[in-house]
């Protein structure tokens, strides 16, 4: 028989004298600790002053450095309040009491990262109040884990939801320059990386246990202004939202993204029965079957614009500038992936598994980026301008479409019909060379 009153009981008292440990120090550089704990904060009357829990820019939440209420502190917006321990683990999004451990541990560490002597900082940041607390926020590192720049979400109410970047070397709201790209200490040793719009699609995917990344401000993010050198050498799949500027955003980053040196860029499709705006997050919340799209989703492949295409066969030379040189340009990056049905009109694209029509005008806008490619090249402003036009780039798609390595025919007495096909491979067109199986041509 087990007699309880002889077990032994938890040693809570060493718990107890770790906290009281840990406490002290953590008081005893407390404004240290706030600014590692919260880079946006300043001092103001021997208070630390901070937007919210998360640390977004403002002055609603205030720490005591001084007295004998150092480190008690209040968030006026929300009534809430407590000790150091409860505002770290409000921080961290935890309970201080159920969570106690995991907070001690984060406390730890802040008394490691915290010099004894606080660190002089340059002009306070001005609030942002105005749009209520950060309801999210996210921490841009640089491979080697230090920070670049933060990232707030607030949804003031009645009003669209906005984002603030804080710039950590300038201290100041402002976004970096260049932009960095998220997750850089997880892609450092990756070989494939997966770009989504915004921080949340790319901690949805990273919480799957995917290497995900995302530029600052999603699709909405200069292109030209992002550092993309993290993703040089590596493979990467852009998985954008379902809608027009989504896909928009993909063809763009993906030129920047080759230009940069990254080995492969395929843009994923979403699928066709999904939402208009549909995301990697929403893919997550559903249960969406993210391993496998990633792995087998349809996708097109996309060839960097800056590497000289070698001539496909021998007499594929033209006088530079002309639209005939143009589309040769356009061919021989893509004459493996793109097919032209005259008889239908459409474009048609290999999406890894099928033939699909692509009805997105994607031919036409990759035909534009050798256009504008030739343009930035040129020497006379005269000729950049006419090799940029809407008219130039018509001229070429209509010489690319009747190119032999593009055209192709119907099947006999084929309607084009849309989504995906399984009949035989009875038309005259096949796959690009190299592909694992002959498939049907899909309207």
């Amino acid at each position: 028989m087990i007699d309880f009153n002889d077990a032994n009981p938890p040693a809570s008292h060493d718990l107890d004298a770790e906290r009281d440990t840990i406490r002290t120090e953590l008081l005893g550089r407390l404004e240290s600790v706030l600014a590692a704990l919260f880079p946006a904060g300043k001092k103001r009357n021997g208070k630390f002053l901070i937007g919210d829990v998360l640390g977004s820019p403002g002055d609603s939440l205030e720490v005591v450095l001084t007295g004998d209420k150092t480190g008690l502190w209040t968030d006026r917006a929300t009534g809430d309040g407590g000790d150091i321990f409860t505002l770290i683990a409000a921080q961290l999004g935890v309970n201080a009491h159920a969570d106690f451990p995991r907070v001690l541990e984060a406390a730890t560490e802040l008394v490691g990262r915290a010099p004894t002597t606080p660190a002089r900082k340059g002009k306070s940041v001005p609030p942002v109040d105005d749009l209520g607390p950060a309801t999210a926020k996210w921490d841009y590192l640089d491979a080697s884990g230090k920070l670049i720049a933060v990232v707030y979400r607030y949804d003031p109410p009645g009003r669209k939801k906005e984002f603030r970047p804080w710039d950590a070397r300038r201290r100041k709201m402002a976004p970096p320059d260049p932009r960095p790209l998220y997750n850089q200490p997880g892609m450092v040793s990756a070989s494939l990386v997966v770009l989504v719009e915004g921080e949340k699609c790319a901690q949805a995917l990273i919480g799957a246990g995917v290497v995900a990344t995302t530029a600052m401000h999603g699709a909405n993010a200069p292109v030209d202004k992002t550092d993309w050198s993290p993703l040089t050498g590596k493979a990467v799949l852009i998985w954008p939202d379902r809608d027009k500027p989504g896909w928009d955003y993909a063809t763009q980053a993906a030129q920047a993204i080759l230009s940069a040196g990254a080995k492969s860029c395929h843009i994923l499709y979403p699928p066709e029965d999904a939402a208009e705006g549909w995301d990697a997050a929403d893919a997550a919340i559903e249960g969406f079957d993210i391993a496998a799209f990633l792995t087998h989703g349809p996708r097109l492949q996309m060839h960097d614009i800056d590497e000289e295409a070698a001539p496909v066969v021998s007499n594929d030379e033209s006088v530079w500038g002309t639209e005939d040189a143009l589309a040769l340009s356009f061919t021989r990056r893509y004459h493996r992936d793109w097919r032209y049905v005259a008889s239908w009109g459409r474009w048609l694209v290999w999406d890894g598994q099928r033939w699909r029509t692509e009805d997105t005008l994607a031919a036409t806008d990759l035909i534009r980026s050798v256009c504008r490619h030739a343009a930035v090249h040129a020497e006379n402003p005269k000729i950049a301008a006419k090799l940029a036009t809407s008219g130039t780039v018509g001229g070429v798609e209509r010489l690319a479409r009747a190119d032999r390595r593009h055209a192709a025919t119907t099947p006999p007495n084929g309607t084009p019909t849309r989504g995906y096909s399984t009949r035989p491979a009875a038309w005259s067109i096949s796959p690009p060379a190299g592909s694992a199986r002959t498939t049907a041509l899909t309207g």
